[in-house]
């Protein structure tokens, strides 16, 4: 296994001519700063944004810092500056940002590479056209003089491929303006201005929907409701506005299920989703899953769900993560529930 301070790194050299503009190696090693963030971005859970900054835990996580350069062609290299240790063979949030990058250089570097093959590693087609056109940026021209190599976690570099630019021009699609979203959350901000616009309270923060004329006093029954809507996600000023336009877009929804939890910052998927029973009392979130023992009170939705994956996450420590033999038989009977639904050490 490859020691966890290796894979914090990441080298790169342009070879080809015996000066390389300044502003050549600058882009480059920008673009693969890009890349890294978005895949920290990704495996911390947050959705793809149009527009906007990273926030400051990626960036605290996933920033390459330079440890060295060799002039003539230019040779450096770098690592990301996160300085936590992972407790599973997941690694970091930087280290798996890492991993990713090499892995999509690997996949990109074939010749019969397909969009169902790096949507293994990155699942969200929007985040993966934003890393495709990073990558479309620093890959060399077939024309080009010059060579681009990389390698990863203190391996040789390999050199990419300028052949394979163009497969990955058609890869990328333009943005998507438009597309279908379920949200789970409260309803908890109403405007029946021309704009007609709720506010829903969800596990990603609050999000902005449109509605109707036709529907208003639908919508104005769910005001303070737990509710499921199903509509279209469509760009707004920078951001995405969901919009719907039938009674039958919204369901009155209590109940929210787990799909994942984190480790080390990165989101991992539960084999089996855990349901939430919610309810919104005296300006609070009150959340509970008897079976597991999982309770929580946040004033947020956000905090809420970010509670109970921690919750569920200490659980899978303190169950999984210790010798079975120490545990009396109602810990062992949480254990195996917890292993059925997380998943077992290192897994």
């Amino acid at each position: 296994m490859v020691k966890a301070f290796e894979e914090r790194k990441l080298s790169f050299s342009i070879n080809g001519e015996e000066k390389i503009p300044a502003i050549e190696m600058v882009g480059t090693i920008q673009h693969i700063q890009n890349i890294i963030f978005h895949l920290g971005d990704y495996f911390y859970g947050n959705p793809s944004r149009p527009k906007g900054d990273f926030p400051q835990v990626i960036k605290d996580s996933c920033t390459l810092f330079v440890t060295n350069i060799e002039m003539g062609s230019v040779h450096a290299e770098m690592q990301i500056g996160d300085s936590q240790v992972g407790i599973t063979e997941l690694g970091t949030l930087g280290e798996r940002a890492i991993c990713a990058t090499n892995e999509l250089i690997e996949a990109l570097s074939h010749t019969d590479v397909s969009k169902e093959e790096l949507g293994e590693i990155i699942k969200d087609p929007h985040r993966l056209n934003k890393v495709l056109k990073e990558f479309y940026l620093v890959w060399p021209d077939p024309q080009s003089k010059r060579s681009l190599t990389f390698g990863f976690s203190g391996k040789v570099e390999e050199k990419l491929n300028p052949e394979q630019k163009e497969v990955i021009q058609s890869m990328l699609h333009k943005p998507v303006e438009e597309y279908e979203k379920e949200v789970f959350g409260r309803v908890y901000e109403l405007r029946v201005d021309k704009n007609r616009r709720i506010q829903i309270d969800t596990p990603e923060g609050p999000i902005d929907c449109n509605f109707t004329a036709d529907i208003e006093d639908d919508i104005k029954d769910t005001i303070g409701s737990i509710v499921t809507i199903r509509g279209v996600m469509k760009p707004f000023k920078g951001k995405f506005v969901l919009s719907i336009d039938s009674e039958a877009s919204i369901e009155r929804n209590p109940q929210y299920y787990l799909t994942s939890i984190k480790r080390n910052e990165i989101e991992v998927k539960l084999k089996e989703e855990v349901p939430i029973d919610i309810e919104f009392e005296d300006d609070c979130y009150i959340a509970s899953n008897d079976d597991l023992g999982l309770l929580a009170v946040q004033p947020k939705m956000k905090l809420l769900i970010e509670e109970l994956r921690g919750q569920l996450n200490v659980l899978w420590q303190e169950y999984v993560l210790v010798d079975e033999e120490e545990l009396a038989p109602s810990g062992k009977d949480l254990r195996e529930m917890l292993i059925s639904i997380v998943g077992a050490q290192n897994v």
